[in-house]
């Protein structure tokens, strides 16, 4: 669960240190979408439904590779429409993952029969998910109410990453304890 909750952090949160033309993304998304496969990988006997989620981190680990080295180079290609129907798709696949993550930690808590803050994950999910097709629609159509968006955004990434947060650490209280050797 914490590589989960990393890759999350990577994912959905920006920090960026640009010189002219150059931009450097200090928080890669395509690491947090490595990170999101492999805590996939390690869930895999919690919840079989972590399975569905790599092949979308795949896909989205290699555009935001290119995305990020593009930047970096100075080559970004992301303006006009194609750039933008291809920024919302990647909001859209990015939202489907945290969802399908979510259902799978629902799965795991029916499993274990533990509260793993699944309820708290969901709500901040329809929280940003809200806030992203506002910030979207602001941008396309209402551009001066864009900021609005964004801090709604802002807001629902900071609600679901606490809630992935507490859900880590319900986990990690649930998991056996190993003992070492006695001496």
């Amino acid at each position: 669960m914490k590589k989960l909750f990393w890759g999350l952090f990577f994912v959905f949160l920006n920090f960026n240190l640009s010189v002219n033309q150059h931009t450097l993304n200090l928080l890669p998304p395509f690491v947090g979408y490595y990170l999101l496969y492999q805590g996939t990988k390690e869930l895999d006997g919690e919840s079989q439904l972590f399975r569905n989620v790599r092949p979308f981190a795949v896909g989205m680990g290699v555009y935001t590779a290119i995305l990020w080295l593009g930047d970096l180079l100075g080559v970004s290609g992301g303006s006009g429409v194609i750039g933008g129907l291809l920024g919302l798709l990647a909001v859209l696949v990015g939202l489907y993952i945290c969802w399908a993550l979510i259902q799978a930690v629902r799965d795991m808590e029916e499993r274990r029969g533990a509260d793993l803050n699944s309820a708290a994950m969901r709500r901040a999910w329809i929280v940003l998910a809200v806030s992203q097709a506002a910030c979207w629609l602001c941008v396309w159509l209402l551009s001066g109410l864009a900021i609005l968006g964004l801090i709604a955004g802002l807001i629902g990434i900071i609600l679901l990453l606490m809630a992935f947060w507490k859900g880590q650490k319900l986990y990690e209280a649930y998991l056996p304890q190993v003992s070492g050797p006695e001496l």
